[in-house]
């Protein structure tokens, strides 16, 4: 008899919690990730296309770096890969790559034939552009795979030519186990400053990962703070004796989002303080000695008080955006379990962003995935430090624009709302008879 009660409580419990909406939130869901999922994916396939690939300019232009580039060239078609030869005319490396269509290049140097025949340790350069801090946006050959495939092309001129005419010299054999010295150069907006890549990409991943960090818990506590507000109002029918007092509807909905409005200016304000606080105090302790946090300065890769100014107004907007989103949604909750079920669609809104802004540069996607992208107002919002750092102010102006128009419409609809009586009878899943009242099924 027992065994019965329980599975006939277990019954319930189940057909109460998987309901119509809970099922489509999953659905939603598995949708939403699958759409970020396959984004990431096409961005991950077209840089390995290029992974392989070894960019170079031979300003030495002798025989022995010919038969290197053939050397190199027959060496990646194997695995997929191809030698691009580009020209580098002038010192302004980042106007040069821009002609060229490239993010890299090794640079060979005159003399560099010369220093090889005198067993000296050749110099190359490894120009590195870089146009975002997003993980997969920088899969590329990298520095060290370039020396390596150069100090095997090295190697393997050195013996066609040396081995034939006798044994190796003692002096050529050290040479050999070092025979290529790397200088790397790293561009951002048009600076370049003497550091490799990977050391900017490592030295600011703190920067580039705690603000969409910030930002994704800021949007999902400010939305769930107005949603259960408004919804418990509804559900508890004390929204109807407020919107039925001496009071216009007006400055009931006014005075809900001024004061959102000024919590979401404060946490804005707090939160990019904090950041700030945090990132300066990080840069201090990277070691000082090192300079790291000068070249850091110069690539324009420390975020000043205007930049901050700017994120933080974007973050104010993304706020105010959820915010009036959620008072929509909580108008729409017809029980506290279906209130729960709402803040779905500000999680994923949020989400897709935060996903891609971290992994990806969106500005690279496809234009049908970046304007589907674009499409969600908080992409800009986390966009929007690496769109200050990287001079893309017109994509952060576009982006700025979008979301006070958005915020526009999303305040219009919620005026429109609460200056009738649907109200009172809106809610997602239930039907209205002809008089206005709500069906039983709502009730």
């Amino acid at each position: 008899m027992s065994s019965m009660k329980f599975r006939t409580l277990f019954i319930k419990e189940l057909r109460e919690m998987l309901n119509t909406q809970t099922i489509l939130a999953m659905v939603v869901a598995v949708v939403v990730m699958g759409f970020a999922g396959r984004t990431m994916s096409r961005a991950v396939e077209e840089s390995a296309e290029t992974m392989m690939d070894i960019n170079i300019c031979d300003n030495d232009n002798t025989e022995f770096t010919q038969n290197m580039i053939k050397f190199m060239t027959n060496n990646l078609a194997q695995l997929g890969g191809e030698v691009n030869v580009i020209e580098i005319n002038s010192d302004d490396y980042a106007e040069e790559l821009k002609k060229a269509d490239v993010k890299n290049v090794v640079l060979i140097p005159e003399g560099f034939t010369e220093s090889v025949e005198q067993n000296k340790s050749a110099q190359v350069q490894y120009i590195q552009q870089l146009n975002s801090l997003a993980t997969f946006s920088n899969l590329n050959a990298g520095s060290q795979v370039a020396v390596e495939y150069l100090s095997a092309a090295v190697k393997e001129v050195v013996y066609s030519t040396k081995v034939a005419g006798g044994k190796l010299t003692n002096q050529e054999v050290a040479f050999l186990n070092d025979p290529i010295t790397l200088d790397e150069t790293t561009i951002v907006a048009g600076k370049s400053e003497n550091i490799s890549s990977s050391i900017v990409l490592s030295l600011c991943s703190a920067q580039s990962n705690i603000v969409p960090i910030m930002l994704f818990v800021l949007v999902m506590m400010s939305s769930n703070m107005i949603l259960n507000a408004v919804s418990t109002e509804k559900i508890d029918k004390t929204l109807e004796t407020l919107l039925s007092a001496p009071v216009s509807r007006l400055s009931v909905i006014a005075a809900k989002m001024l004061a959102a409005a000024v919590i979401a200016a404060m946490q804005a304000s707090v939160y990019m303080l904090g950041a700030r606080n945090m990132m300066s105090g990080v840069m201090d302790n990277v070691s000082a000695d090192s300079g790291y946090s000068e070249i850091l300065k110069n690539l324009g890769l420390t975020m000043s008080a205007g930049q901050y100014v700017l994120v933080g107004l974007q973050m104010f907007l993304t706020i105010l955006i959820a915010l009036s989103v959620a008072l929509i949604l909580g108008v729409l909750a017809k029980d506290a379990k279906s209130a729960q079920t709402l803040t779905l669609p500000v999680m994923m809104c949020t989400m897709i962003p935060y996903m891609l802004s971290m992994f990806v540069d969106i500005k690279s996607l496809s234009p049908a995935a970046r304007y589907i992208v674009y499409a969600i107002p908080f992409t800009h919002s986390f966009m929007a430090m690496e769109n200050a750092m990287f001079g893309n102010m017109d994509i952060y102006v576009g982006g700025l624009i979008y979301q006070a128009l958005f915020l526009a419409v999303c305040m219009f609809a919620a005026l429109r709302i609460f200056m009738s009586d649907r109200i009172f009878t809106m809610t997602i899943g239930g039907r209205r008879t002809r008089s206005g009242e709500q069906s039983t099924a709502d009730k």
